[in-house]
C-alpha cells in the first residue's frame, strides 16, 4: 500500500480553511515536500501539525499541544498514587497508571476516564507485582473513584465489585490471587442510550482443568474481552456493578485470543466491539484485529472476524492496541491503529499508525479515507520502534483532535509524548 500522509509542518491552519481542498505530494521517504492547492479533490482528514519526539537524540524544547485542546472534555485530576494500601496478604498494590505515557493530566478521552454531567468517573489497574509484565498482567484489578461535583473533590479508589459478588471474586471469571483483568487504556468508555456506563475490559482466564493461566498456544498471555456495565444509584452518587459474558476467539485464529477492546453504541442497545489479535509462535497465521458486534448493551457478543475495509477486504494488522471514537463535533465514527503491508509476526511492526473514518452501515474501514499520522523515521529510528501507544484528545468546537504518541525502542521510551493536531472530514 503506498502511504501518504497528509501534514502541514508549519501548522498553517488559516491556509488550510482558506484552501477548498489539498493535494499532498510525498517523496520517497514519505515526508511532504510540496503542499499544491486543487478544486476536485474532496475533503480528507489532514495532519495539520505535529511535535515528534523520539526516543534518543532528541534537542531542543519540546512544543507543547495547543491549549485549546486542554482539559475540554474533562478536568484536571488528583494524581494517581503509586501504590494503593489493600486488605490483602501483600498489603499493597503497585498502579498500572504509566506516567512515562501520561500526558500531565490533560483529559485525553481514552485514559480511563468518564464525565458525565457533573459526575467523573476514573478507573485505574493495579496488580501486586510489576504492570504490563507476563507475571503482573494475569493479577490485574480494576478501582474507581468519583467526582460529584464536576471534579472539585473526590471520592477514594474502591474496588469494582460486580453486583452479587464477593470482593475475593469481584467479576465474573476472577479470583483475586489467582487470575484478574483489565482495562485497556487507549480505549475510550462509553455512556450508552439507556445511561448506562460501559468500561471495555479484558481478563487472563483461569484454566480449570490445569489450575493455571488459560494459554492454549502457549504464546505469552492469553485474553478474552468483554464490557463492565456501570450503573448510577438513584441519588447519582455511586455505581453498580454488572457484567455480561466474556468473548472468546479459538486459539488457532488469534493465538493469544482477544485483548483491548474498543467499543461504540451504533443504535441503541447494538455495540460493535473491535480488538487485538495476534498471531504469535504460528507467524504464517493472518493477523488481523476482530470484530464482534452485541444487541443487548454489551452482555453478550457475535463470533468474531476480521475487522476489514468496508469493501469487505480484511487488512493485516499487528498484536497492538486500536481505537474506535466518535467525534464530539461531527459524530461520525473513526479508528486508529496500526496497518501493515504484509502479515506482522506477533507485535511488530507497529508503524505506520494511521487513521481512517468506519462505514457504519456496512461496518468496515473506508480505504480512501486511511491517512497516515505518523511512520517510522528510516534515519533516525530502529526497526523496532512502536508507535502504538497514544492518548486521544478532541477540541468540540472545531473539527480537530489531537494524537500524542509515546514511541518507544527496545523497551526505552521518549521523555515525551509526540503529538499530531489532526482536522477531521
Amino acid at each position: 500500500m503506498n502511504w501518504g500522509m497528509d501534514l502541514n509542518p508549519n501548522g498553517r491552519r488559516s491556509f488550510l480553511r482558506k484552501c477548498t481542498a489539498l493535494c499532498l505530494l510525498t517523496g520517497s521517504s514519505g515526508l511532504p515536500f510540496t503542499l499544491k492547492e486543487t478544486s476536485h479533490q474532496p475533503h480528507r482528514i489532514r495532519v495539520l501539525d505535529r511535535e515528534r519526539v523520539f526516543v534518543s537524540g532528541h534537542t531542543g524544547a519540546i512544543r507543547p499541544i495547543p491549549d485549546r485542546f486542554v482539559h475540554r472534555l474533562f478536568p484536571k485530576l488528583p494524581e494517581v498514587p503509586d501504590t494503593l494500601e489493600v486488605n490483602y496478604p501483600w498489603k499493597k498494590e503497585n498502579c498500572a497508571h504509566f506516567k512515562e505515557r501520561a500526558l500531565d493530566g490533560l483529559g485525553a478521552i481514552n485514559d480511563g476516564i468518564l464525565a458525565d454531567g457533573q459526575n467523573i468517573l476514573q478507573i485505574i489497574p493495579t496488580t501486586p507485582t510489576t504492570p504490563d509484565t507476563q507475571s503482573g498482567s494475569p493479577l490485574y484489578k480494576c478501582w474507581y473513584r468519583l467526582s460529584t461535583d464536576g471534579g472539585k473533590n473526590f471520592t477514594d479508589f474502591k474496588l469494582i465489585v460486580q453486583d452479587g459478588n464477593a470482593p475475593d471474586y469481584p467479576v465474573k471469571g476472577v479470583k483475586i490471587g489467582r487470575n484478574g483483568y483489565t482495562i485497556p487504556l487507549t480505549s475510550a468508555f462509553v455512556k450508552g442510550s439507556n445511561g448506562e456506563i460501559l468500561i471495555p475490559v479484558h481478563l487472563h482466564p483461569w484454566d480449570e482443568e490445569r489450575q493455571m493461566i488459560y494459554n492454549p498456544a502457549d504464546a505469552y498471555l492469553f485474553g478474552d474481552s468483554g464490557v463492565l456495565i456501570g450503573e448510577w444509584t438513584a441519588d447519582r452518587s455511586d455505581l453498580r456493578w454488572k457484567f455480561g459474558d466474556w468473548l472468546r476467539i479459538d486459539h488457532r485464529l488469534s493465538t493469544r485470543g482477544l485483548f483491548e477492546p474498543s467499543i461504540v453504541e451504533l443504535s441503541p442497545g447494538h455495540f460493535a466491539m473491535v480488538m487485538r489479535g495476534s498471531n504469535l509462535k504460528k507467524p504464517d497465521l493472518p493477523s488481523y484485529a476482530w470484530l464482534s458486534f452485541s444487541s443487548d448493551y454489551c452482555r453478550t457478543w457475535t463470533t468474531p472476524k476480521p475487522f476489514s475495509y468496508s469493501d469487505g477486504q480484511p487488512f493485516f494488522v499487528p498484536a497492538a492496541c486500536s481505537t474506535l471514537f466518535r467525534s464530539v463535533f461531527n459524530q461520525k465514527l473513526y479508528w486508529i491503529g496500526n496497518i501493515c503491508d504484509q502479515n506482522p509476526s506477533g507485535n511488530h511492526p507497529r508503524y505506520p499508525l494511521v487513521m481512517g473514518r468506519v462505514d457504519e452501515k456496512k461496518f468496515g474501514l473506508i480505504r480512501e479515507s486511511v491517512v497516515v499520522i505518523d511512520h517510522r523515521v528510516a534515519n533516525r529510528e530502529d526497526l523496532s520502534v512502536e508507535l502504538s501507544n497514544y492518548k486521544i484528545l478532541e477540541c468540540p468546537d472545531t473539527p480537530e483532535i489531537v494524537v500524542a504518541v509515546t514511541r518507544r525502542e527496545k523497551g526505552t521510551w521518549a521523555k515525551a509524548p509526540s503529538w499530531f493536531q489532526i482536522l477531521l472530514d
